[in-house]
């Protein structure tokens, strides 16, 4: 089977949720038997450009200041930059390649998918995007924040449904987000499925536990539900943990107000980091402190993958099919957090075993292996159907 596969950054280093997903899946699939080429948008223009690797990279559109100010009032970044090259770049490698599959990696990716092919043409989607904006919304604007969320809801919306109508599978990270899609586009022409997030569990060697209980949170700190939680996590839980324990933040692309208030703390910040074995290594309990968003988090995956056990919010497991004793506990306030954190601190045996178990469960579901299967099983699947009509 030959797959394009459309990407929004490159994934190397694997430092944010959709770039561990690309370096983890695209690979898998590869060792699987498919063929896969990767085309992307480079966020940053120096790295622009193809790769050793073969992937190939285009610069965002560079539009004139007047432009970019009103792309940004009514769209968001699911919108808004494009890359002209990356769109010419698709039709042209669809033309002459042929790939049996053309897939966007994230909703915003979809509007690359070059039209009037035989491919079969799927996107994944990483969130409900439109509920997130509804939760959150988008760079302020002052006095006219309000009409720019509207007019940027709206149009999100409206994207929204036109990528749903142009794919032939479009594939939900849950069966949460599922229902939810299909509640907020109920007249969508595509055919849904699921997937889900994974991680390397049969490449990752769990290292021992260590003798101080750390406490270690990872994530995409310019991503809005990891910014907000992270601080949430700074205010509330931090000073209610015993100073003895050392604590960590290992994230990526921190804005400043985050790195300021990291800065008047006593976490160690680890900016950027190419390899986070180090930090799980030298942490016995992860945290993932989410209160907004959706899809599944891959670094609860990876926490668990480490043989380390991890404090989150109900909405922080929503969506991961794990056992109740899988070595994730839930909090819903910050006296739920502390309390888990002290009780896992304070029992070193329970944690191990918890940890164990939550590795198990885990290997036989979240594996990239298993993940890429799966993927490559509907894409099959979906195109033995339309030959057979």
């Amino acid at each position: 089977m030959r797959v394009l596969v459309l990407i929004s950054d490159r994934y190397d280093p694997p430092v944010t949720a959709p770039r561990v997903r690309n370096a983890g899946l695209w690979p898998a699939a590869r060792r699987l038997g498919a063929e896969v080429r990767i085309l992307g948008c480079a966020q940053r223009r120096e790295e622009a450009g193809p790769t050793a690797g073969g992937e190939e990279y285009f610069a965002l559109d560079r539009d004139p200041l007047p432009v970019r100010a009103a792309e940004a009032f009514v769209h968001t970044y699911h919108q808004w930059p494009r890359s002209r090259g990356l769109r010419r770049r698709a039709a042209e490698v669809a033309a002459e390649w042929r790939p049996d599959v053309v897939h966007a990696e994230e909703l915003r990716m979809a509007a690359y998918l070059p039209a009037g092919l035989a491919s079969l043409h799927s996107v994944t989607l990483h969130n409900v995007e439109s509920d997130l904006q509804r939760q959150i919304g988008s760079t302020p604007f002052g006095m006219l924040d309000p009409i720019a969320r509207r007019l940027q809801l709206h149009n999100l919306v409206r994207f929204e449904r036109r990528m749903l109508d142009a794919v032939d599978l479009a594939f939900a990270f849950s069966p949460v987000d599922l229902a939810r899609w299909r509640a907020l586009h109920p007249s969508a022409r595509c055919t849904w499925r699921t997937t889900r997030n994974g991680t390397d569990v049969r490449g990752i060697i769990p290292p021992p536990q260590p003798e101080a209980p750390g406490i270690l949170l990872v994530g995409s700190l310019a991503y809005a539900p990891n910014y907000h939680g992270t601080l949430w996590f700074l205010e509330q839980v931090l000073p209610r943990i015993p100073l003895e324990w050392p604590v960590t933040v290992a994230g990526s692309f921190a804005p400043p107000p985050l790195r300021e208030a990291l800065a008047r703390t006593r976490v160690r910040f680890a900016d950027t980091p190419r390899d986070l074995a180090p930090y799980y290594a030298a942490s016995a309990i992860c945290v993932a402190p989410v209160f907004a968003g959706s899809g599944t988090r891959t670094k609860i995956l990876e926490a668990l993958a480490h043989e380390r056990v991890v404090v989150t919010t109900p909405l922080g497991a929503e969506g991961l099919d794990l056992p109740a004793d899988g070595g994730v506990a839930l909090a819903t306030d910050a006296d739920g957090f502390v309390a888990e954190i002290v009780r896992w601190g304070r029992d070193p045996a329970v944690r191990t075993v918890a940890a164990r178990r939550g590795r198990a469960a885990i290997a036989l579901t979240y594996d990239w292996s298993v993940v890429a299967l799966e993927q490559l099983e509907a894409w099959r699947r979906f195109r033995a159907g339309r030959v057979a009509r």
